[in-house]
């Protein structure tokens, strides 16, 4: 019995150890973005965005059945909250290692697309994500979109805010959630 309770205890520690560093990656891309913005980003389509979340979304969740109800309610917000409602019921609906995602889910990925005069908290609100309105905002060469900074400014700030949340976990925060003002609106990270 304690070889097994031993053998779940390091499971668990090498899972936090990987989903702190996919969080890590995502600190790093949003202030690289933020220290030196880049005229036009690799994101240039949103079926390009919509696979690459994919993939990111699906490791963050991959394992998670190792994690005790506490963290693993944290994950699913913390994923919900970055990749948006699409692309995380989208993990569960694809067996690992398929190709043709964005065939697969059309539907979803031209709901992902921006329209005129959307402000980051607005996205948010329709479930987009934080990380997935960033790119958007980032790429998408030639689109006519007036607040494009301002939306990947404060996306960015709000993904690092989220992330660092995530990193300090702690079992309070699924019954009493850290929330933050950004404008008149409180959200909950």
């Amino acid at each position: 019995m304690a070889d097994w309770s031993l053998s779940r205890a390091k499971a668990r520690l090498d899972r936090r150890e990987h989903l702190d560093e996919l969080t890590a990656r995502t600190r790093f891309e949003v202030r690289l973005h933020l220290n030196e913005p880049a005229e036009y980003g690799s994101y240039e389509d949103v079926e390009t965005i919509f696979a690459i979340g994919h993939g990111e979304c699906a490791a963050l969740l991959a394992h998670r059945r190792v994690l005790p109800l506490w963290e693993r309610l944290l994950l699913a917000r913390y994923a919900r909250r970055l990749h948006g409602k699409a692309i995380t019921r989208s993990v569960g609906a694809v067996p690992s290692g398929a190709s043709g995602i964005a065939r697969a889910f059309g539907a979803e990925i031209l709901e992902l697309g921006p329209d005129s005069g959307d402000t980051g908290a607005k996205y948010d609100l329709q479930g987009r994500g934080l990380l997935t309105v960033f790119r958007i905002a980032v790429g998408a060469k030639g689109e006519a979109w007036p607040d494009r900074h301002e939306v990947s400014t404060t996306s960015a700030r709000n993904i690092l805010t989220c992330c660092a949340t995530f990193a300090h976990r702690k079992p309070w925060h699924v019954l009493w959630p850290v929330y933050r003002v950004r404008g008149l609106r409180l959200w909950k990270l």
